[in-house]
């Protein structure tokens, strides 16, 4: 999207937001961050730019301006069966060799009892992967800038009333656009449904659900030459539509006519299809909570014949019910996608389904990514040439069979009795250890192991009215990303208001 778009989707967003109106209790929030960063080569070290939304540039940052302005539901409708308005919008300015302005979020939101509307871009969490210290959700991690939708959700577990409270689901159905290069206006479907079993207070609950996303629609003349499809137009009508949200096969929905297809979509499914099945328990005791979670992913038919169950994001995440504890939480995850069913892909038998290749695809070159980053799992990286710059008409990623050893913490540093905190000191640390061997079609010889860390300080001050100090500290070592330290320190303000009528 070029700046001309940025700047009439930011100025439509802001007097959106000036004309909803007020009612009798709503909560504008402000914040205003300026930072920079010192590298101790070219490249952003991995901690530092991952699962950021986007924002952090991957070649020499120097500085970063960031603001943000959201204005929350009317609490006095939010559980009420009235519609309620809210909605944000955030801007960051970057300088140095890649310096930019970017919007990654910018959005109007409307709920009417559970059910809730968004439009635009925002910053979301799907799966159920913590959402704070892990390496990320497989299928959608928060490492690229929000893709623009229209989405509608129920975003929190809702009991169904006849269970009593026991059963409750979550969900949400979406259209987007994610544009690219290879493939020019490509679109995207999202959808995901998850039920949790036991009722919010209990010990004792259970949770299993999944996510489903479909790159799909566009235009490519270089496909053309391939024969992948017959035209410039990949398919991309009402039929089409309904043929790949049901996630079946072309030729075995009935919907759509087959006389307009290429045999790579007869032979397949409509569209670039990707997701995960994902499982969670958790515990609460007296002192810990207990969270373990899986997500297996799935992306061609190798997971629904069982040959790739050995690939997925495992996690267990163990926080304290204190909240004066040191150590607040702990996550501990292992990632494997080295497995993908195999190295044979053989569509006349099942047990042969493999060699997935995961974020890649033949038609969609641009592969699972929105502005040339991975959305998925960060450690799925883009094949990046010699200068940051990524690679035209070939596959998106040269390193998808990766197994990751992760450790995520959180905690307080120093007590708020301290005159000059206006709160706890809180720090986070994560660090990972990968195993990269490459793909199946090149493999790495031998594989390349990479260490990649951050540990991250945020100091509430009681100076200018409660000012924030905001650094990190990011280290890579290995031979997949160049050996690089980095620091980021940033002030942050926040204000927040209440108005009443």
């Amino acid at each position: 999207m070029n700046d001309r778009f940025y700047r009439l989707m930011l100025i439509t967003l802001l007097n959106s937001l000036a004309c909803l109106p007020v009612s009798a209790q709503r909560v504008l929030n402000i914040t205003a961050e300026a930072g920079t960063f010192g590298l101790s080569a070219g490249r952003t070290p991995f901690w530092l730019r991952s699962n950021q939304y986007g924002i952090v540039p991957l070649n020499k940052p120097l500085a970063t301006l960031r603001l943000k302005a959201s204005i929350d539901y009317d609490s006095l409708r939010l559980f009420a069966r009235r519609l309620t308005y809210g909605g944000g919008v955030s801007v960051v300015g970057n300088t140095g060799t890649a310096g930019n302005w970017l919007l990654p979020e910018a959005y109007l939101k409307a709920r009417l009892g559970v059910v809730e509307f968004y439009a635009g871009r925002w910053r979301e969490h799907v799966g159920l992967a913590d959402s704070t210290l892990s390496t990320g959700s497989y299928a959608w991690s928060g490492n690229a800038l929000p893709v623009p939708k229209l989405q509608f959700e129920i975003r929190s577990f809702t009991p169904i009333g006849f269970t009593k409270g026991f059963i409750a689901v979550k969900g949400s159905f979406a259209h987007g656009w994610l544009g690219g290069r290879y493939v020019q206006h490509a679109l995207l479907h999202q959808k995901s449904l998850y039920i949790r079993l036991g009722k919010p207070q209990s010990r004792f609950k259970g949770y299993a659900g999944l996510n489903h996303q479909v790159v799909w629609g566009g235009q490519s003349q270089d496909l053309v030459k391939t024969g992948l499809v017959k035209s410039p137009q990949l398919p991309a009508s009402i039929r089409d539509y309904l043929s790949l949200v049901s996630g079946l096969r072309a030729v075995q929905t009935g919907v759509v006519d087959t006389a307009n297809y290429a045999d790579f979509d007869l032979t397949n499914r409509v569209g670039n299809h990707l997701g995960s099945v994902d499982f969670a328990v958790e515990l609460t005791t007296n002192r810990f909570q207990y969270y373990l979670y899986r997500e297996n992913p799935y992306e061609t038919g190798a997971f629904f014949y069982g040959t790739s169950f050995a690939d997925g994001l495992n996690g267990l995440r163990i926080r304290s019910t204190n909240p004066k504890a040191i150590i607040q939480q702990v996550v501990v995850e292992y990632l494997n996608t080295t497995n993908q069913g195999g190295s044979e892909f053989i569509i006349s038998d099942p047990r042969r389904r493999g060699r997935v290749n995961y974020f890649n695809n033949s038609q969609f070159r641009d592969g699972w990514s929105y502005g040339g980053l991975t959305i998925g799992t960060p450690f799925i990286p883009p094949a990046l040439g010699p200068h940051g710059e990524l690679p035209y008409g070939s596959d998106f990623t040269n390193d998808n069979r990766v197994r990751v050893w992760h450790i995520g913490i959180t905690g307080t540093l120093l007590s708020p009795t301290r005159r000059w905190l206006a709160g706890p000191a809180l720090f986070q640390s994560k660090l990972s250890y990968s195993y990269n061997l490459g793909t199946y079609t090149n493999p790495f010889q031998p594989l390349i192991n990479q260490f990649s860390g951050i540990v991250t300080v945020l100091v509430p001050l009681t100076a200018l009215g409660g000012l924030q100090i905001n650094t990190s500290l990011g280290v890579d070592r290995g031979g997949l990303y160049p050996v690089t330290t980095g620091f980021y320190v940033g002030l942050r303000k926040v204000w927040s208001s209440t108005t009443r009528q």
